[in-house]
């Protein structure tokens, strides 16, 4: 978007730098004209002027085409970035289909993201980003031998250091997709933590941006509600027993109170369909594929 704006901005003072020396020309062909009043320079000054507007023609007509393609180039620009995503999206789906512990794990942290993301305040827009971001905030474990990710035991120093660059794969692999840039710092920081305990950059507190930090409890509490090689999963409960219990060291106070409402909802709407009262149920009921 910023390079659209730029090449708008470039084209307007092209037509600005040129508008202003048709009107010099102008002038002078005019100021000619008074002076001498002689049918000569009378035809001089008006080859001028006709020069002039045929000059400004001529660039008026220059910048339309470029603005033409610029449109047409920056369309085919966006349905690149739009099948590069899919790509991605289906490649993280074949990714979590392996092992049945991560099966559906992208779609129900990008759901909780974009729920997060709305419930504090954060635009329509960026919540929507959000929550596509999180989809695929974990491409990056493809970097990472399946040994150490379906470890049952403890990882040791080395291997942690390897998980830990996933973070950091899955920014550059994000990067190229324009339309996901105010989000992708969410990606790169989902790990860090309040204190500074975190990775890659070991950002405090306000310093984490903010989709990080909702990013980070939503990843969170998705791993610990499933179960995991080295341990079963914990009730939604206990899980949010443990993120309270991690800020606010770990993880953002505010953003665990937000999961804490969303999870509290679902919960009573779920008690009023089981009891059928039809006025309490969701408008738009939670798949499958969400939060389980």
């Amino acid at each position: 978007m910023s390079g659209r704006i730029k090449f708008i901005a470039g084209t307007g003072e092209i037509i600005r730098a040129v508008g202003i020396s048709a009107m010099a020309i102008a002038l002078a062909a005019y100021a000619m004209v008074l002076q001498e009043r002689t049918l000569s320079v009378a035809v001089l000054g008006a080859i001028i002027l006709l020069v002039a507007a045929s000059a400004m023609l001529q660039v008026s007509r220059a910048v339309r085409k470029l603005h033409q393609e610029h449109r047409q180039t920056y369309r085919a620009a966006m349905r690149a970035e739009r099948h590069y995503f899919k790509v991605l999206r289906r490649m993280m789906a074949a990714i979590e289909d392996r092992e049945p512990y991560t099966r559906g794990r992208s779609k129900r942290v990008g759901y909780l993201a974009r729920r997060i993301g709305e419930q504090m305040g954060l635009d329509p827009r960026q919540c929507r980003l959000l929550g596509l971001a999180a989809q695929v905030h974990d491409i990056g474990l493809m970097a990472v031998p399946d040994r150490i990710l379906n470890k049952p035991s403890r990882l040791g120093a080395a291997e942690y250091q390897t998980v830990q660059r996933h973070a950091e794969v899955s920014y550059r692999i994000l990067e190229p997709l324009s339309f996901l840039a105010e989000v992708l710092p969410a990606v790169r920081h989902h790990h860090e933590r309040m204190n500074g305990t975190g990775y890659p950059c070991e950002l405090k507190g306000q310093d984490i941006p903010l989709t990080g930090r909702i990013l980070a409890v939503a990843d969170a509490y998705d791993a610990m509600t499933h179960d995991r090689p080295h341990r079963p999963a914990l009730p939604s409960i206990e899980a949010l027993h443990e993120l309270r219990r991690c800020s606010p060291a770990g993880f953002d106070p505010d953003c665990v109170a937000i999961l804490e409402e969303i999870m509290n909802m679902r919960q009573l709407r779920r008690a009023h369909k089981a009891a059928g009262d039809p006025a309490e149920a969701p408008a738009s009921p939670i798949s499958h594929e969400a939060i389980a």
